[in-house]
């Protein structure tokens, strides 16, 4: 297996159309994501490797591409990863005073219930106060995703910044801003608009909300394939369209390795008790066929228990709990010969969600290592193109449970 990776800059404001539908003309208005999904990206290099494979498309050159294995879109800056924001926390702000509130699975007190599967322990935050909780920076540098990662019961990690602040820190950054543009349907007779045929489109503008203002944005993504489309993958650097309505972006190999690598300081962050109790956070959205439940998990006994799909044979994982966001539609239009139409709508769970486990048996190290920033979803395909990328963690509960 040949891994490689790639560094995407955009020379204008990307189009990623969310779920809703759109056509042009008639006042129209073409909707963008917070984000691009995996799935924009990896069908962007498969048509670009494929044009340089010499754009015939044949189904066993279709089914080469498809075999590519790819991960991202993650912001890069300065050769630094940034990672959706975790769903475990909370910020709270007491006249000026800013902390950060974790959220882990407790257990219910005398009288209290829910209607979580059985065997499941709701997230909840240590306090019994009640408060409106701040807005998290969306985006996290791997930097201080480890450390929050590291943080068990999350009681020494410092409020991410907001505002202003912004501004002038390198470890958090929100959404890249929105542009709208008013367009109109060209006739292609006379090279004139046709009448009242108005629509808008939304892009993600890549050059606003840096980290630190001056240093570009860019996407980063990895590769992994067979060997056989190395020699275009290796020397890569060319212009070609990202996302909708051609917008052009380009693209360059680059060594990226320790970018993408399991970091050395989580290191001895397994052992021991913290090692049996495991947190995996989804660093792009996934697919599972049991809606938020990852269908590797079934129902043993009373608990939920499996293997995640690469882990060692003899780990098995027990499903404490999770925190997970309202599920993203995506769909989208197949242009595969035999399968053209409309694809189905599917329910993503949304990056950043995050599970509790506990180790029943197996090296928790093992499969951290093993499975660090790859993908968990159900189907192997979607895995190939980058759903549901995992981050893992330590977690433990309040010290008064």
């Amino acid at each position: 297996m040949t891994i490689s990776y790639v560094s995407i800059t955009s020379h204008d404001p990307l189009i990623s159309r969310d779920g809703r539908p759109f056509g042009k003309g008639q006042g129209n208005r073409m909707r963008s994501l917070e984000w691009i999904y995996p799935s924009m990206l990896a069908g962007s290099i498969r048509t670009m490797l494929g044009k340089m494979m010499g754009g015939s498309f044949t189904p066993g050159e279709v089914e080469t591409l498809k075999r590519l294995s790819i991960s991202g879109p993650f912001p890069l800056v300065n050769g630094l990863l940034y990672i959706p924001a975790p769903k475990d926390i909370l910020v709270k702000n007491e006249n000026g005073n800013r902390s950060s509130v974790a959220l882990r699975p407790m257990s219910l007190r005398e009288g209290e219930g829910c209607d979580l599967p059985k065997g499941l322990r709701p997230a909840m935050h240590k306090g019994e106060e009640e408060f409106k909780p701040e807005k998290v920076p969306a985006f996290w540098s791997m930097t201080k995703m480890t450390d929050w990662l590291m943080d068990s019961e999350g009681m020494s990690f410092g409020p991410p910044a907001t505002g202003e602040d912004l501004n002038d820190v390198l470890d958090f950054m929100n959404s890249p801003e929105k542009e709208e543009r008013i367009h109109v349907e060209i006739d292609s007779e006379t090279g004139t608009s046709k009448e009242g045929q108005l629509f808008s489109t939304t892009g993600l503008d890549l050059t606003r909300n840096r980290p630190i203002r001056g240093e570009p944005l860019q996407f980063a993504a990895r590769i992994e394939s067979d060997g056989t489309l190395d020699g275009h993958i290796k020397d890569l650097d060319t212009l070609h369209p990202l996302g909708g309505e051609r917008r052009l972006a380009h693209w360059k190999s680059q060594k990226m390795v320790e970018t993408w690598a399991f970091p050395s300081n989580m290191t001895n962050c397994f052992e021991g008790a913290l090692g049996k109790r495991l947190r995996l956070i989804l660093a792009t959205p996934a697919l599972f066929s049991g809606g938020w439940l990852p269908g590797w998990l079934d129902m043993v006994g009373d608990s939920i228990a499996g293997r995640p799909p690469g882990a060692p044979e003899d780990l098995t994982l027990k499903l404490v709990s999770a925190c997970v966001d309202h599920w993203r539609p995506i769909s989208g239009w197949s242009v595969e010969r035999g399968k053209r139409g409309p694809k189905p709508v599917r329910r993503l769970v949304p990056a950043g969600s995050v599970y509790f486990f506990e180790v029943l048996s197996g090296n928790a190290e093992e499969l951290v290592r093993r499975l660090w920033l790859k993908p968990l979803s159900d189907d192997e395909q979607d895995r190939r193109d980058g759903f549901g990328l995992a981050l893992w963690g330590v977690w433990n509960a309040p010290k008064n449970e």
